[in-house]
């Protein structure tokens, strides 16, 4: 999409904060101010005039993107919890549900006129689940026509993902759409969960186990069920109020061993407290769940860790970048392309292997190059010193 000037971008929100009440809670100079330092942008991908929030701005999530006749509010970021036995009667008075916590990337599908789209937590349209929601969630357009004013919050998951390097080990191959949320719009208020559940089971919407209602007053029942998750090396929980006011979570010990394994080759583009809290938060949930910190909690810490840094290693020796390959499938040779403007636009390095049609599909093999987690590593393995 061609880039477009301030003036003309002044110009096409202008006609969105006049057929927009919600937006006049703030002025319109505040508005072009926020255009001005790039905290509000043209949504590229599309031709409809839409906008997205780059930050938080005067009460409107980032991520929030507007049109004419519509405001999808940024996702809200849902708390964690450390400790069941402490954390969930400090927030919970009344019954609550337990829903999986599927490991993969958020998005928010609405229609805006005639098109659907997906859109990531930070607001850019997500190319990959525009195309391929129709494989996951045939019946969304019927969905959206008896449903206008809400919004669809699914995860998409699975090896064949083009963001994310962790998903639930009973995924194979491609991926898979979970609807776990529903938004009620402009205000984007959570249904509650029992309506939520009324709804996916109608429109036969793909959604994370549901488990509860669960009580305070007897931990034990959501103890097992994360047992189990641990055994199976699924993530964790979204515990949900009856009322949908309250959401926490709560993950398994070995997600965070997950999630370290997954990032350590890329440290240089991942912040090193990234690896402390997650050894933190394994230590508090192996210990809740488990009552032990025993020689075979650390030892897992390493078996996750070390097979696959030795390889980043070696690689990084013989001079190689440090890469991270993902295998994809889209529906439309657009839909490739447009996902490759967006890891421009984002200045994601990414290099195409192969492509081929395989079963009506377009299957790619895409290699994204780490540049800084690359010259991270080399310096050290080049004697370079370091002051620390």
């Amino acid at each position: 999409m061609a880039s477009v000037s301030f003036e003309e971008s002044r110009e096409r929100f202008r006609e969105i904060y006049l057929r927009q009440p919600l937006l006049h809670r703030v002025p319109f100079e505040r508005w072009e101010e926020a255009l001005r330092e790039g905290r509000l942008r043209p949504l590229a991908g599309t031709r409809k005039n839409l906008f997205r929030l780059r930050r938080d701005f005067k009460g409107f999530a980032e991520g929030t993107v507007f049109s004419e006749t519509l405001v999808v509010p940024g996702f809200p970021h849902i708390p964690r919890i450390f400790r069941l036995a402490t954390g969930v009667p400090r927030y919970f008075e009344g019954p609550f549900f337990a829903e999986e916590k599927i490991e993969g990337y958020n998005v928010r599908l609405f229609r805006v006129e005639d098109e659907i789209l997906a859109v990531t937590r930070r607001g850019f349209i997500c190319p990959f689940a525009t195309d391929r929601f129709r494989d996951f969630l045939p019946r969304l357009p019927e969905f959206f026509e008896t449903h206008p004013n809400l919004c669809v919050c699914a995860e998409v998951a699975g090896p064949g993902n083009p963001f994310v390097g962790e998903w639930p080990p009973y995924i194979k191959e491609d991926v898979r759409f979970f609807v776990f949320d529903l938004l009620r719009l402009p205000e984007g208020r959570r249904l509650p969960p029992e309506e939520k559940y009324r709804l996916l089971e109608a429109y036969r919407f793909p959604h994370p186990e549901i488990h509860g209602p669960f009580s305070s007053r007897d931990l034990e029942p959501l103890k097992a069920l994360l047992r189990r998750y641990e055994a199976e090396g699924r993530e964790g929980v979204v515990l949900k109020s009856r009322d949908a006011r309250v959401y926490v979570k709560y993950v398994t010990p070995v997600s965070h061993l997950e999630d370290i394994r997954v990032v350590f080759p890329y440290l240089g583009d991942v912040p090193q407290a990234y690896i402390t809290h997650r050894l933190v938060r394994y230590v508090l949930s192996r210990w809740e769940l488990f009552r032990t910190l025993d020689e075979e909690a650390w030892g897992a810490v390493g078996r996750r860790l070390f097979p696959e840094l030795e390889a980043i290693l070696e690689r990084v020796d013989r001079g190689e970048p440090v890469t991270e390959t993902f295998h994809l499938r889209f529906r439309t040779e657009r839909a490739f392309q447009a996902l490759l403007a967006h890891f421009r636009h984002a200045q994601v390095k990414v290099e195409v292997r192969s492509v081929r049609r395989e079963e009506g599909y377009l299957v790619v093999e895409l290699v994204k190059i780490y540049p800084r987690a690359t010259s991270f590593w080399k310096n050290k393995l080049e004697g370079f010193a370091v002051v620390d």
